[in-house]
């Protein structure tokens, strides 16, 4: 009879140990950096995981994108924000998420290794964060999922698969270096920082 009760002491207490695993484990900050990953010739390895998931988890949902855009009657400029003006930048955040993700995916199947930040149209939100050129390596994208664009509601950056086959950091290719070095991402722009989209396909130094 002793031996059975010890038995089921025992039991208990690993069931307890393994819940609490498993609580610590969901209760992981979702946007904390992963560790890099290090073959034993100390080359980082290049993970070719969809960031989709990743990123969806990171950013604000669309229910709480609509709820904000909806208490917001101007952009960051004092331009007015009709109901269209929301609508469109709901649509643009979904349309330039989507673009981005295809873009590593679809670099993925050609084992691209490196991209760069573009602006198609000028972004005075992200001007003091990152620029045309900056680039960063797919592992830095595996470790870091919120640099990707877009980084806020109007954002225009987009990143753009780099096909040629040197190692960008021992290069000085004009115009093209490092987004950040290290471990830890910079600073972006708050998902809150709001830039009205063109009214027409024309953009001029007036909308900016």
């Amino acid at each position: 009879m002793t031996a059975i009760l010890i038995g089921l002491v025992i039991l208990i207490v690993f069931i307890i140990i393994a819940v609490r695993a498993g609580i610590s484990k969901e209760e992981t900050l979702p946007d904390a950096p992963r560790e890099r990953v290090i073959h034993m010739s100390g080359i980082y390895s290049i993970i070719r995981n969809s960031p989709r998931e990743d990123l969806l988890r990171l950013r604000p949902s669309e229910e709480i994108l609509r709820q904000y855009l909806a208490d917001q009657n101007v952009d960051m400029y004092n331009v007015s924000l009709g109901d269209s003006d929301k609508s469109a930048l709901l649509e643009h955040w979904k349309m330039q998420m989507d673009i981005n993700l295809r873009e590593i995916e679809n670099g993925d199947k050609t084992d691209v290794v490196f991209y760069y930040y573009d602006f198609p149209q000028a972004c005075p939100a992200c001007a003091p964060f990152v620029t045309r050129g900056h680039f960063v390596s797919r592992e830095e994208v595996y470790c870091n999922p919120r640099i990707i664009p877009p980084f806020h509601l109007g954002c225009t950056c987009t990143l753009v698969a780099h096909h040629g086959g040197a190692d960008l950091r021992d290069t000085n290719i004009t115009g093209l270096t490092p987004f950040f070095t290290g471990e830890t991402a910079p600073s972006l722009p708050e998902w809150t920082s709001v830039i009205s989209l063109p009214k027409t396909s024309e953009v001029t130094s007036d909308n900016i």
